[in-house]
């Protein structure tokens, strides 16, 4: 089998869109209300925490509820 390869005129070294970046960039920016996060399956070992932190009516990206749990689970208990 005889396989023609064509020339590219931009090498994929010199293109400009980073795709990898532009994905972890579009999944920061989704946002679920409190009720979504609750009862989703990434969350659900942390429901109690969620139902304490998250406000209803707001909504929140994975990264604004991991900061929320990492404070919360790191904070110091009162005596």
């Amino acid at each position: 089998m005889d396989v023609k390869r064509k020339k590219v005129d931009q090498p994929f070294e010199e293109s400009n869109y980073d795709f990898a970046n532009q994905q972890s960039n579009e999944v920061a920016t989704f946002k679920f209300t409190k009720q979504q996060l609750v009862t989703s399956k990434k969350y659900s070992h942390r429901q109690d925490a969620l139902n304490v932190l998250l406000e209803e009516g707001k909504s929140y990206t994975f990264n604004e509820v991991d900061q929320k749990l990492r404070e919360f689970l790191e904070g110091k208990v009162e005596e």
